[in-house]
């Protein structure tokens, strides 16, 4: 399992990196990622999220990601966020961090649909 202060700076660059200023490439995020699947290493009732994660990873390392596929999987991924935030072991200072991390995750996913959109 990953040490707290790695998730507590994993959570900081997540959300930082889908609301920042648009400098970051599609293999931070994989790197992202790598470091999330880390931290939820071992824990119960993460298959499902890290799955995904490691779908979106791939994803992300390709020349030239599908945005469809990312935004889907990012929606799915929040979801799936959003789920744990609610669940009965978890602090509730996790329980916020988590429901912060869905709701960046939305808003980067409508983001990228909104960027798309305009591109067409």
């Amino acid at each position: 399992m990953a040490s707290h202060a790695l998730e507590q700076n994993l959570f900081a660059d997540t959300t930082a990196g889908m609301g920042g200023d648009g400098t970051a490439t599609p293999l931070d995020g994989a790197k992202l990622i790598d470091g999330w699947l880390k931290v939820i290493d071992g824990h119960t009732g993460t298959d499902t999220v890290k799955g995904r994660l490691e779908e979106l990873r791939g994803q992300l390392r390709l020349a030239n990601p599908d945005p469809f596929q990312v935004q889907d999987l990012l929606m799915i991924i929040a979801d799936h966020t959003s789920q744990m935030s609610q669940g009965r072991n978890i602090a509730a200072d996790l329980a916020g961090q988590l429901e912060n991390l869905a709701t960046s995750l939305r808003l980067f996913s409508m983001k990228m649909e909104s960027n798309a959109q305009q591109q067409q």
